[in-house]
């Protein structure tokens, strides 16, 4: 009778140890899946336009401007789109930036083809009068964010100039 009861004190302590690693797996998947944030929503696709830009670098006037003309693609709403631009100057080497959005104050409330945005020195602070623009060294993107959520994805649908066309 002893032989019988060592058999089943064996047993125990080996389904002990399967049922703690069982245990500590599923625990570990449910962390993995809070700390990953495995939920029902899909990220959305990023809209497709296709975007032409004018760019002039005449000097007289404003100075340089950039012209945007959205040839075709999605229609986007205005609200949820918005123009950056970076290392714009004045023509004395001084930072510009941007000091309002041209989208939200140009374009109609859905953004599609044949709507024309202009990017000019009289949207720009750090431009003193009798300076002009310099956007030969400047980026622009255009920036989409799916949803009115500050923590939502943004992308950037369209970059000019294209960084293959930069010198």
């Amino acid at each position: 009778m002893s032989r019988g009861s060592s058999r089943t004190r064996a047993a125990s302590p080996v389904v002990g140890v399967v049922m703690l690693v069982g245990i500590a797996v599923v625990l570990a998947a449910v962390a993995g899946a809070f700390a990953l944030d495995f939920t029902d929503r899909q990220p959305t696709a990023a809209p497709q336009v296709a975007v032409v830009a004018d760019y002039s670098e005449r000097t007289t006037g404003n100075g340089e401007y950039l012209n945007l003309s959205f040839e075709s693609g999605d229609v986007l709403d205005r609200e949820r789109l918005s123009v950056v631009v970076t290392d714009a100057a004045s023509s004395s080497g001084g930072d510009a930036t941007l000091t309002g959005d041209p989208i939200q104050s140009q374009a109609p409330a859905s953004v599609s083809a044949g709507t024309e945005i202009s990017i000019h020195a009289g949207q720009f602070s750090g431009v003193a009068s009798g300076e002009h623009l310099d956007l030969s060294d400047a980026t622009l993107r255009l920036v989409w964010t799916p949803e009115n959520d500050p923590d939502a994805e943004t992308y950037v649908v369209y970059r000019w100039p294209e960084p293959s066309r930069r010198t």
